[in-house]
């Protein structure tokens, strides 16, 4: 199913945009069925880096980008093997080498939807860190577009205080705690910032 959504997303017939943009939320939507131990993840991604947005002064344009990046921003799972998604145990080189593929993969979909080149700009770079150490691109500090600095904040986030097969979720004051120890390495102190300042202020509650 997910497959025949995204041939029919990239087979370049001539579909209006908002038909693109409804197959490209129902590929994504069916792709994170696949792994139910992080079903919702996207939909809090996105709800994580609109709210950090808002956090930032950041424009409602800016803020609605945000939120439909973190709906999309894994879709390019898709062409990484489940059994590597799921493992339980320590990924090899090379399982863990076909992951870093999916921020690619998901902008390759995601720039096929006229108008959201500046979404596929902002999933490609989710996973660069401000060191330089990330990846697809190895980008550093202001190389990396603001919007995928938030979106890499509201990942990891989600992540770590969420089920995962390898390991339990962390209280949200030690995800906090974890955020504010990697600022200035793999996060941007001001993003983080943002978040820590809004779950604070919300009773350390964050999309459900």
């Amino acid at each position: 199913m997910v497959d025949r959504l995204i041939a029919e997303l990239c087979s370049h017939r001539p579909l209006d945009a908002s038909h693109q943009r409804a197959l490209l939320l129902a590929a994504a939507a069916l792709v994170e069925m696949r792994d139910p131990i992080t079903a919702g993840h996207s939909t809090r991604v996105g709800d994580l880096g609109a709210i950090i947005a808002r956090e930032l002064g950041l424009i409602p344009d800016i803020q609605r980008a945000l939120r439909l990046a973190g709906l999309v921003h894994d879709i390019g799972k898709i062409g990484v093997p489940k059994t590597y998604l799921q493992k339980a145990g320590k990924l090899t080189d090379a399982e863990m080498a076909e992951i870093r593929k999916h921020p690619r993969l998901s902008y390759e979909i995601v720039s096929e939807v006229p108008g959201l080149t500046h979404i596929a700009q902002i999933v490609l770079h989710h996973h660069e860190r401000l060191d330089g150490h990330g990846y697809p691109g190895r980008l550093a500090r202001e190389e990396i577009p603001l919007g995928s600095r938030i979106l890499c904040v509201a990942d990891s986030f989600d992540a770590m205080v969420t089920d995962r097969v390898y390991r339990s979720p962390l209280p949200i004051r030690a995800a906090i705690a974890e955020l504010e120890r990697c600022a200035g390495t793999q996060f941007d102190p001001a993003v983080v910032e943002a978040l820590r300042a809004f779950l604070l202020r919300t009773g350390l509650r964050f999309p459900q």
